[in-house]
């Protein structure tokens, strides 16, 4: 809703402010001292319920944002974060009032119950426990048709599926409704009504069919082999829409690896050799005092390396579990062109493990070699790599 602000009476009261991406412009619970005009850029306004990030929507040009809670005096409800750079008026308490009050009485008393209905709703809102509702509901039906495909004609009662959606994912029927209106349009389901009507009798006694309703609704998918798949793309797709939905503020291991398109383990070794920052990572902390306590403190001042297995070894970044003796003796094997080619393909604390298993001289060698490597063959890569996981399972009694 565009703002027309009338500043002739005191021109202070407001001035420009700059935010940029990824500014929180102000905290759920903070004061309500100041709304903000927006005249360039995105504002994204959400809560945070239980570790879990809701939207309530977005605002551009022309908008206001925070203005409630200084018309109301309430702490701030919600939070306000700049999804791009933002230029926003800044309007206070005293520039907002005078505003109200050159407004006419009705449009007064319509702000005051519209701030008590504003109130009202934001106490009702809830998280859910799925960041995607779209794809949520997709998976279930998903699952659900995979057990009702091996009947001899399959399809899904829209009720029981409805139900069973409600009971996982917490939607509401109307949002359920909704979402398979979007699968429909997108030809992704198939969805079959079937009619009956109550019969009415005239004053003559005649029966005649009154208004009709919908008896029976099926669902059917008519390619489950691609549904999952189309429906990501378009859940994909939507990420950036302004509709109300929910994310989760923090995610664990296994929901970080698969948005990596990686596993848990070799997240975890990354975390190992430094790859990735410890500041994207948190433990609960109930749980942890708990694990903390089953374990003793004893288990958490010594880190032993796993011993070595030949699972382990699969490709060059793993040598950083190898010891240094049979690091040396293999290097002393392959000579220095084949150390080059694997120190041009090692990862960073691959490449700092080769070249501490060298001589200084030889280890110049190696890096002016491995520096003129630009374009590395990768059929000779790979063989190298396998040579040198091979020579290190013999030498540890590993080879098959």
């Amino acid at each position: 809703m565009a703002q027309d602000i009338d500043r002739s009476d005191d021109d202070t009261d407001s001035a420009v402010r700059t935010f940029p991406k990824g500014t929180t412009i102000f905290r759920e619970g903070q004061i309500s001292d100041v709304a903000y005009i927006i005249k360039k850029g995105r504002v994204s306004i959400y809560r945070i319920l239980n570790n879990k990030r809701v939207r309530l929507g977005e605002r551009g040009p022309g908008e206001m944002v925070g203005e409630m809670g200084v018309i109301t005096a309430d702490p701030r409800g919600s939070n306000a974060e700049a999804l791009e750079y933002t230029e926003a008026l800044a309007c206070d308490k005293r520039l907002l009032q005078t505003m109200l009050l050159k407004s006419p009485r009705p449009v007064q008393l319509l702000t005051g119950y519209l701030a008590d209905r504003v109130r009202a709703l934001s106490g009702q809102i809830t998280d859910r426990p799925s960041g995607d509702p779209f794809l949520a509901v997709c998976r279930v039906t998903h699952l659900a048709w995979q057990v009702a495909s091996r009947s001899e004609k399959p399809q899904l009662d829209y009720a029981e599926l409805s139900r069973t959606i409600k009971d996982i994912v917490l939607l509401s029927q109307i949002e359920i409704d909704a979402i398979f209106e979007r699968l429909k349009k997108l030809h992704l389901v198939a969805i079959t009504d079937v009619k009956g009507n109550f019969p009415r009798k005239n004053i003559l006694g005649t029966t005649k069919p009154g208004p009709s309703f919908v008896k029976e609704r099926s669902v059917r998918l008519p390619d489950p082999d691609t549904f999952l798949a189309v429906a990501k793309n378009v859940s994909r797709d939507a990420r950036d829409r302004q509709d109300f939905g929910v994310d989760l503020e923090f995610c664990d291991l296994g929901d970080f690896a698969r948005e990596a398109g990686s596993s848990p383990d070799i997240i975890i070794k990354k975390i190992g050799y430094g790859e990735i920052p410890e500041k994207l990572f948190f433990f609960h902390k109930s749980a942890s005092r708990d694990y903390i306590d089953a374990m003793g403190q004893e288990f958490f001042r010594q880190a032993r390396r796993p011993r070595l297995t030949a699972a382990d070894l699969e490709r060059i970044d793993d040598i950083t579990a190898v010891d240094n003796a049979t690091l040396q003796e293999v290097f002393s094997v392959l000579g220095f062109h084949k150390v080059a080619v694997l120190a041009a393909m090692a990862g960073d604390a691959a490449r700092d493990k080769i070249y501490k298993n060298l001589s200084k001289k030889i280890a110049g060698v190696v890096r002016e070699e491995a520096a003129a490597l630009a374009n590395l063959d990768d059929d000779e890569a790979a063989a190298v790599e396998q040579e040198l996981l091979e020579r290190v399972k013999t030498i540890k009694g590993l080879a098959s």
